[in-house]
């Protein structure tokens, strides 16, 4: 039997070295695939600002998508 949940959006989060550095919420899905296999590696335009932690321009993070489970349906 599978719990189900309401959708109530997605969060990215920034990795650097294999380490959290932060992350965001979205209200869309910016790409098909979730966690792991949704990987998106990037090198950082300008300085990117996640709580206390930043991102330095020039730096090679990646990110990955999870959705955000709200209220048991």
């Amino acid at each position: 039997m599978r719990t189900i949940f309401k959708n109530e959006g997605y969060f990215l989060e920034y990795m650097v070295e294999g380490n959290f550095i932060g992350s965001t919420r979205i209200d869309e899905p910016d790409r098909e695939e979730v966690g792991y296999y949704g990987r998106i590696d990037a090198i950082a335009n300008e300085d990117i600002k996640l709580g206390k932690k930043t991102i330095k321009k020039g730096t090679k993070y990646y990110t990955r998508m999870y959705p955000l489970c709200g209220k048991k349906i």
